[in-house]
C-alpha cells in the first residue's frame, strides 16, 4: 500500500529493499490467504463470496488461503482483480522494522489487518475536528459551553 507523505519519514531509507526482501521470503504470496503476487485471479461473489479462483481453477478461502478445490471459471461467481503484495507492520508502528513484526500481505488481507486501527484513527480525527470547530465556531458550541 502507498506510504502516505506524512508518514513517510518514519520509514527508513531502506525501506524498499526490507519490503522487497519481506515478499521475497513469503515466496512472493500473501502470507495470509496465499494470493500469489501480481497474478489476476477471481475474487468471489454472491454464492462464492469468501472464496478466490486462480487462472488453473484452484480455489481457495479468502483469508485463509485453505484448498477448497478446482472450479472452470464459468462456475465461478467474482470478478477479476490483480493481486499487489504489500508488507503489514503488525503492530501498526512504521518504525518498528522487526522481521518479526513484517508480514507479506495482499491488499486485501493488509486492509483487513489494518481495519480497527483505521477506524480508531478515523474516530479520533472526527472528535478532533469536532472539538476546535467547537472551539472556533461558537454556534456550535455545546450547550452551557464558552465559545
Amino acid at each position: 500500500m502507498p506510504i502516505r507523505a506524512e508518514q513517510r519519514a518514519l520509514y527508513p531509507a531502506d525501506w524498499k529493499q526490507i519490503s522487497a526482501a519481506v515478499r521475497e521470503e513469503a515466496g512472493q504470496k500473501c502470507e495470509r490467504c496465499l494470493a500469489p503476487n501480481r497474478e489476476m485471479i477471481l475474487r468471489g461473489d454472491g454464492v462464492d463470496a469468501g472464496l478466490y479462483m486462480l487462472s488453473d481453477g484452484e480455489t481457495r478461502r479468502e483469508f485463509t488461503g485453505e484448498f477448497v478445490g478446482y472450479r472452470h471459471g464459468s462456475e465461478f461467481d467474482g470478478r477479476l482483480v490483480r493481486i499487489v503484495l504489500t508488507v503489514a507492520h503488525l503492530d501498526h508502528d512504521p518504525t518498528n522494522n522487526d522481521r518479526a513484526n513484517l508480514r507479506a500481505l495482499c491488499q486485501r488481507c493488509h486492509l483487513a489487518h489494518d481495519a480497527k486501527h483505521h477506524a480508531r484513527n478515523a474516530a479520533a480525527t472526527r472528535r478532533a475536528r469536532k472539538a476546535s470547530g467547537d472551539l472556533l465556531d461558537p454556534a456550535r458550541a455545546a450547550p452551557g459551553r464558552l465559545p
